[in-house]
């Protein structure tokens, strides 16, 4: 069994919050907390988790990004809000039942993309970096903001991958004065993964890459909160049971 070792922040934050790889699995098997708004209800991942290739990359395809996405909550009044991002991590469960760390990053790059996602149509994002060097950006109530790790892609070895595991924390920034009430269950997150066949190769009408799987959509809060998404659900309770950083 892995154990991935923590350290307390160096400033005095809370150390990033742990989860258990049979926690993921879990909440993989749920619907989603809310839908996201603008989503086709014909879309496979609208209202629950989705696996599409999970644990078996395509033949010729060598990397693989985590990824997340910020949606409005359907039904919910359009505001923008403050977001922050930090810790977002990828790991490989290697055939040996070790995990690897492939991908740890709070620099994230993204842009904002229509709900459907529809010829990967996206515009800029407020994106900052704060001190602490987590990632903050203001949302847009009709678009999805999507980001991904500023570092770029992790490569693999063919025959290598026997599960993935996605995480990251994000939290809501109220205004000063701003009740916590204004901002609850009113955005969702979900983090999920893509393999490409390299790692710059560039999209082309879903040629190039093809998703992994995407976890449950949750909602975002004011404190930190940690979101995961894996396509490891049946193996040994000593994986399952495995604790990790988020």
């Amino acid at each position: 069994m892995l154990v991935v070792g923590s350290a307390a922040s160096a400033n005095g934050e809370q150390a990033p919050l742990r989860f258990s790889i049979g926690e993921a699995a879990l909440a993989m098997k749920g619907p989603h907390e809310a839908k996201p708004y603008g989503v086709p209800t014909s879309y496979r991942w609208q209202a629950r988790p989705f696996v599409e290739a999970g644990s078996h990359p395509p033949a010729g395809f060598r990397a693989i990004t985590g990824w997340g996405q910020i949606f409005r909550a359907s039904g919910t009044d359009p505001v923008s809000l403050d977001v922050s991002i930090r810790n977002l991590r990828t790991y490989i469960l290697l055939p040996s039942g070790k995990l690897e760390l492939i991908q740890s990053s709070s620099s994230l790059d993204g842009a904002q993309f229509n709900p459907d996602y529809r010829n990967n149509a996206n515009t800029p994002a407020d994106i900052r970096s704060d001190a602490d060097g987590d990632t903050s950006v203001s949302t847009n109530p009709f678009a999805v903001f999507h980001f991904w790790p500023s570092s770029g892609r992790a490569t693999f070895e063919p025959g290598t991958v026997r599960g993935v595991v996605v995480a990251v924390e994000a939290k809501i920034n109220t205004k000063s004065g701003q009740p916590v009430a204004d901002v609850n269950h009113r955005l969702i997150l979900s983090v999920g993964a893509d393999y490409w066949v390299a790692p710059d190769s560039r999209w082309d009408n879903y040629t190039t890459n093809i998703g992994v799987a995407m976890g449950r959509f949750e909602y975002l809060g004011t404190e930190w909160k940690c979101f995961t998404m894996t396509t490891i659900t049946d193996h040994e309770a000593s994986i399952l049971s495995t604790q990790l950083l988020c």
